[in-house]
């Protein structure tokens, strides 16, 4: 059952886009004559294959595809904060819309959404989605890693927030180091993006990881602040002298 804020959030996303339709228009070889007409039909159930289904296609898939994207808004929100399907995967319809310049109402309801969802993720001991599951699909969804971040940044120390950066550092590091563009969404600019994400862990996680049982780990986020060649010189000497 969705927390109070999380069914706040998502009855905003309903008053905003409920009753939204869409054109039954679309790619006739991934979906039948009948699915498409769906779209058309304002609240007409879905069904979770389906929704997804949608979800997840390019754009080139429908005449109009950021109405598809509304017209789906509300089912799809339901369906992620009940946590019962774990086939949402990145990229995500969403993430290739320009939301942002739609009308403010809609822009502030699915930041609302995507806001609580991130906060009780991190706030969670064992959240329905893994953090980086949801981490991916924000970072996705804003096109951007700045509210993702923020939000972690500001977490109190100590906290179950903590445990979950020091979880999803410990299982990226590998890829951080090696200059890994595609620990980012795969059809967002990786190569832009990583020095971001590599500036923020050494300012803000390196901090928070003292306490993880793996002494090494916040001196390995320290390394992404240096040059390749730098940091691998340095990465050789840390392992020798843990060895």
């Amino acid at each position: 059952m969705a927390s109070p804020a999380l069914a706040s959030a998502l009855r905003r996303v309903d008053a905003v886009f409920g009753g939204m339709t869409a054109p039954a228009e679309g790619c006739l070889r991934c979906y039948d004559a009948e699915e498409l007409a769906l779209l058309a039909v304002p609240r007409a159930p879905l069904g979770d294959d389906l929704l997804l289904r949608f979800f997840h296609k390019v754009p080139d898939h429908f005449t109009d595809h950021a109405a598809t994207i509304r017209r789906l808004l509300p089912e799809l929100f339901a369906l992620v904060a009940s946590g019962r399907r774990s086939g949402i995967d990145a990229p995500t319809g969403l993430g290739r819309t320009a939301w942002r310049s739609w009308p403010g109402d809609q822009v502030a309801a699915i930041e609302g959404f995507l806001d609580v969802w991130w906060r009780e993720t991190l706030a969670a001991p064992d959240p329905p989605y893994g953090v980086g599951t949801v981490w991916e699909l924000c970072v996705d969804m804003h096109r951007s890693l700045a509210p993702v971040h923020d939000v972690w940044a500001a977490a109190p120390r100590g906290g179950t927030e903590d445990r979950h950066l020091g979880d999803w550092v410990a299982y990226r590091i590998d890829e951080l180091l090696q200059d890994d563009p595609f620990v980012l969404p795969w059809d967002m600019d990786g190569e832009a993006l990583l020095p971001e994400l590599q500036a923020w862990l050494v300012e803000h996680a390196v901090p928070r990881l003292a306490g993880r049982p793996d002494p090494l780990l916040a001196r390995k986020v320290a390394l992404l602040a240096l040059p390749p060649e730098e940091r691998w010189v340095a990465y050789s000497e840390l392992v020798a002298s843990a060895g």
